[in-house]
């Protein structure tokens, strides 16, 4: 279960960025000329500058709530997934400041029905499906991996129903049969007055 990651914009806005900032810092430190007078930067430089600040400034708050939004997502997945869920793995992204910022995600599950035991199976798609739309934003593999639980879960309950009919047939076969006895039969008045008679009424 995955979040794709959103590389591509928030890569080409820090890429963008990145060159005006170098460029300005190998600006500063160049010696001048007359170390007496030291210019002051024009309007348009400063105005640059602030440009560069900001971006950077919105670079680092949309990483920051990608990595939140990330962690949230596949740590949902693990909790509920429980034994069958693996620990999260995580897609990173240098920032502007050189931290790591998590821009995707997954959870490795076990989606593989129980070996001879349609009940465990049942039990375990539910689990798998939980866990699957666990996060409140369920991306489209997490809706893919929910169906497949599903179809597994159907599957569970219809080897459950054969199973079950196969008992039964099993159980009306294995009843003992009327035995006849050499006691005399009762005529037909006396047997109306028989007590407690139970008739065996089958569909």
């Amino acid at each position: 279960m995955a979040t794709e990651p959103t590389t591509s914009s928030l890569s080409e806005t820090y890429l963008s960025l990145e060159q005006p900032a170098l460029r300005n810092a190998r600006a500063e430190a160049l010696p001048t000329t007359d170390s007496r007078r030291v210019p002051n930067p024009s309007p348009a430089a400063e105005g640059k500058d602030s440009v560069v600040l900001s971006e950077k400034a919105r670079v680092l708050s949309e990483l920051t709530a990608r990595d939140r939004e990330v962690r949230a997502h596949e740590a949902a997945h693990a909790a509920v997934g429980g034994q069958y869920a693996g620990a999260p793995s995580y897609t990173y992204q240098s920032g502007p400041d050189g931290r790591r910022y998590a821009i995707g995600g997954e959870v490795q599950i076990d989606t593989s029905p129980v070996p001879g035991d349609p009940q465990a199976t049942l039990e375990k798609s539910r689990v798998i499906r939980a866990a699957a739309l666990a996060p409140a934003q369920p991306s489209s593999a997490d809706r893919a991996i929910a169906a497949r639980a599903a179809a597994m879960a159907v599957q569970a309950r219809s080897e459950l129903a054969a199973e079950a009919e196969g008992s039964s047939s099993a159980a009306d076969r294995s009843a003992p049969a009327d035995q006849p006895t050499n006691a005399p039969q009762p005529t037909a008045a006396a047997t109306d007055s028989l007590p407690g008679r139970i008739l065996d009424i089958r569909a």
